[in-house]
């Protein structure tokens, strides 16, 4: 679902702008998931959506590697118990070996799901307080292939302001996930903010194989035609079955959710690589514009730029049942609060389980 990003402080500064407006305080639309950018037919190879000058590692296998479930295993189980190795985590990692010195990982995970397929597209409303502020789309367009080899779900999401709102704040912003269909874990994700006078675009291609994150990161000045501020470059290495903050949500849809048993996936942001927790909080009963529904209500623990990152607490609810579709979401700011509401459903079958008469 769609998030709040106080990125350097900017929702802070709107509030005190929008308060002459609004007189109980401002709201700086920045959501979760966001970010489009189109991929001709199905025959996508990793390079296709990041730019002609960005470093693309080959990940063609190269002997039988290392397995990487007993990888990940171990992963997890260092992650959970031991709060040395999540902070380590957190510290910037930069490859400085060949690619031929580095670990060849056989990704041979399968997670089961029966959360999501290709045709599902939520629909959402987004509110500061009683006042309409944006409206958000998370899609699953279709599968592609990544390098004749794989098969990934092409996940969408898009966040725009209000027309009313674009007066004082504009935002159009997009994200792009391509997410295995087998092991539920990222090929490539991209992201383009248009927020204000605030303009990025972020490719990142996992080579999962090779425990590789090429990112390159562009900001731009706030003029028309775009000019280039910065161009930033890196590789990050990374455990393998690593997701994008949007990946990551679709991952936790995957799973067997329990009140009180935390869900734990390593996940990478801009220079991050860490491990986030999930809280399963509680069962819930409530009513949005989509219609009534049984939730478990989770509570994301990230560090990275995007998507999850506030000061505050932040809530999602997601229906009972095996889709754990996003119906709500709430987060608390200086005055007030904002929230996601799921307005309409396509592409799964009505009435959901969880849904109540």
């Amino acid at each position: 679902m769609p998030f709040i990003d106080d990125r350097d402080g900017r929702f802070m500064k709107s509030l005190k702008v929008w308060s002459l407006f609004l007189g109980s305080g401002v709201f700086l639309l920045l959501f979760f998931f966001i970010y489009p950018f189109g991929t001709e037919g199905n025959g996508v190879a990793m390079a296709l959506a990041v730019p002609p000058d960005t470093t693309v590692v080959d990940s063609i296998p190269r002997g039988p590697g290392a397995d990487s479930s007993q990888v990940q295993d171990s992963i997890q189980k260092q992650l959970v118990t031991d709060s040395m190795v999540v902070d380590s985590l957190t510290v910037d990692s930069i490859v400085t070996s060949p690619i031929d010195t580095l670990p060849v990982y056989e990704l041979n995970r399968v997670v089961p799901n029966n959360a999501f397929r290709v045709g599902e597209r939520l629909h959402f409303k987004v509110r500061y307080g009683f006042i309409k502020a944006g409206n958000a789309v998370m899609a699953v367009e279709d599968t592609v292939r990544i390098n004749d080899q794989y098969s990934a779900y092409h996940i969408v999401s898009t966040v725009r302001s209000t027309k009313t709102f674009d007066v004082f704040y504009k935002v159009r912003d997009s994200v792009e996930t391509f997410v295995d269909t087998r092991g539920i874990f990222s090929w490539i994700y991209n992201k383009q903010l248009r927020e204000g006078g605030y303009k990025l675009d972020l490719f990142v291609n996992y080579d999962q194989e090779h425990g590789i994150a090429n990112v390159q990161k562009v900001r731009y000045y706030n003029e028309e035609p775009l000019r280039v501020k910065t161009n930033e470059h890196f590789q990050l290495t990374i455990p393998p079955y690593t997701l994008d903050v949007l990946a990551a949500f679709y991952y936790v849809r995957t799973q067997e959710l329990r009140v009180g048993e935390p869900v734990y996936m390593v996940n990478h942001d801009n220079k991050k690589v860490y491990n986030l927790q999930v809280i399963i909080q509680r069962k819930e009963r409530i009513k949005v514009a989509a219609g009534k529904f049984n939730c478990i209500v989770v509570s994301p623990r990230l560090k990275g730029e995007a998507i999850f990152k506030q000061k505050g607490e932040l809530w999602i609810w997601l229906t009972d049942d095996q889709y754990k579709i996003p119906v709500q979401m709430k987060s608390k700011v200086v005055v007030g609060s904002i929230t996601t509401e799921l307005e309409k459903i396509e592409g799964v079958p009505l009435p959901l389980p969880s849904q109540i008469k």
